[in-house]
């Protein structure tokens, strides 16, 4: 019979052991699951064959902890070269299973005949390999448990993106119609991928990608072939580019089996933005307006000034005919170049120049002059020829004469001014409207 000193040891004892395992239970770092760390270790199947051609192409691995640990996992081969699929991943305790189709993320750079890329991903050659999963819990000695797979006929080709070029690697997009406009991608890739990602990035906000589309070609995307990319920093598209700065422009091609090859090259973004001008006030000082009216006689001349600013962060390209040229009524701005011979006063591309039109013209803004006066811009000597910039914040002054030597059309009454970014856009019109009466005394 047991004395009423243990009986009340038996009571105390009954009422503590459901508290401590409650506690022991809240507790999660206070694990005593016995037995090895790690155990129910399989990798099915043995066998693979890494070619994404659906049999076959990968195999389970599984394993279970029943504490905390860090986990690695790993395969060698007969050589004992050894590729890392998990290194040291601080794991909780409970079931793991993962797919592993032979790719192992260890990047090297392939020299592929003095082109260089980075192989960031890469299917493992066919051959047998010792696997190893491996669990180190604190305060204790590693476990490690092996076993043998097989990788056969796997797709071990590389895709990579042969004569990669970027051109040109100093970049200023902001529409001036020079070839720093825009910059070219171009590479042959050598075999079909399951994905091509073109972009530019920036080395100090990796997260951030800017993503190029493709120009249209013969080779679809991710197909074998010449494939050819333009960027113009977004500026076609009304938008402000990527900050000045150093960027690089990235390429990546991906299998289906998972190989991954990555290019990269230096990119230099100078003078980038949208660019924007105005006519100061919106007014255009007509000779001679009164009401809103001006009289011309035959063989009489409509002469204006005109104020231009730049309002935007960029340099905007100008050319002539300049300041004080005069047209006759039947010229437009190429044929005054021709009389003029000078090449630069045609049409160009990216170019800014003020225009005076009329409602019965053919041609839109027949008559053009420079956004400036020489005095008023920046001359820049670009590849030999010289080139006229009105720079951010600037005024231009702009005049000029349409001799009226011939009856207009029937109907000309109204004339007006305008800002031409030409091949691009007219970027203001119908600026200071007037009414012009050709033959009155």
């Amino acid at each position: 019979m047991l004395s009423g000193k243990s009986l009340k040891h038996g009571r105390l004892l009954a009422a503590i052991i459901p508290v401590f395992a409650l506690l022991m239970g809240a507790c999660g770092d206070l694990d005593i699951a016995p037995g090895p760390v790690l155990h129910n270790v399989a990798i099915a199947p043995d066998v693979i064959s890494p070619n994404a051609d659906g049999l076959a192409d990968a195999t389970e691995i599984q394993y279970a902890l029943r504490r905390p640990a860090n986990v690695s996992i790993y395969f060698e081969d007969a050589e004992g070269t050894r590729y890392t699929l998990r290194d040291e991943r601080r794991r909780a305790p409970g079931d793991y299973s993962l797919q592993w189709g032979g790719v192992i993320d260890e990047p090297y750079v392939l020299d592929n005949e003095g082109d260089p890329q980075e192989v960031t991903s890469h299917v493992l050659p066919d051959g047998a390999y010792t696997w190893s999963i491996a669990a180190t819990e604190e305060g204790a000695a590693q476990q490690l448990i092996t076993g043998t797979i097989v990788l056969t006929e796997g797709a071990t080709t590389l895709p990579t993106l042969n004569n990669f070029a970027v051109v040109p690697e100093v970049f200023k997009p902001n529409q001036d119609g020079l070839r720093d406009d825009w910059v070219s991608v171009s590479f042959y890739l050598n075999t079909d991928v399951e994905s091509l990602l073109v972009y530019v990035l920036d080395p100090a906000n990796p997260d951030l990608r800017y993503f190029i589309a493709e120009q249209p070609g013969i080779a679809k995307p991710t197909e074998r072939g010449y494939h050819d990319y333009r960027y113009e920093g977004g500026v076609d598209l009304n938008a402000e580019p990527p900050p000045d700065g150093n960027y690089a422009i990235v390429a990546e091609a991906r299998d289906a089996a998972g190989n991954t090859v990555r290019v990269s090259r230096p990119l230099v973004i100078e003078e980038g933005g949208k660019p924007r001008a105005d006519v100061a006030g919106g007014e255009i000082n007509w000779e001679g307006e009164v009401n809103r009216v001006v009289a011309v006689p035959l063989d009489g001349k409509l002469c204006f000034t005109a104020i231009v600013v730049n309002e935007g962060t960029v340099p905007i390209r100008t050319s002539g005919p300049w300041p004080g040229e005069e047209y006759s009524f039947a010229e437009n701005s190429n044929t005054l170049a021709a009389r003029a011979e000078d090449d630069s006063w045609f049409q160009q591309a990216g170019v800014w120049r003020f225009g005076i039109n009329f409602d019965t013209t053919g041609i839109d803004f027949p008559y053009r002059w420079a956004v400036g006066r020489k005095q008023d811009l920046e001359m820049r000597l670009v590849d030999g020829v010289e080139q006229y910039y009105l720079m951010p914040g600037q005024r231009g002054e702009v005049s000029g004469c349409i001799v009226i030597d011939e009856e207009p059309p029937v109907g000309t009454t109204v004339w007006w001014g305008g800002l031409i970014h030409q091949n691009v856009a007219v970027a203001n019109n119908n600026i200071d409207r007037i009414t012009v009466n050709v033959g009155a005394p």
